[in-house]
């Protein structure tokens, strides 16, 4: 019988306190980033919609899991 690794799984590496901040930190700057520049001129211009906070949204947690995923793969690398 294999012996019970002591690795989180990477599902719990990706949602680590550790990890989660970070993710955070670079869904927050590359999410406004993003928003202004793909949404900046309907924000200025038009009341926001369902369809337009939907794409902002999207614009925050596409970040925070692409960089959830890089964590978790560079953690299996080493």
């Amino acid at each position: 019988m294999p012996a019970e690794s002591k690795t989180p799984s990477a599902m719990a590496y990706a949602l680590s306190a550790a990890v989660a901040k970070k993710s955070l930190t670079i869904a927050l700057i590359v999410g406004c980033l993003l928003s202004i520049a793909n949404q900046g001129d309907v924000l200025l211009t038009q009341p926001v919609t369902p369809r337009i906070g939907i794409k902002i949204f999207l614009n925050f947690l596409i970040p925070f899991a692409v960089s959830s995923v890089s964590a978790v793969l560079n953690r299996q690398e080493k």
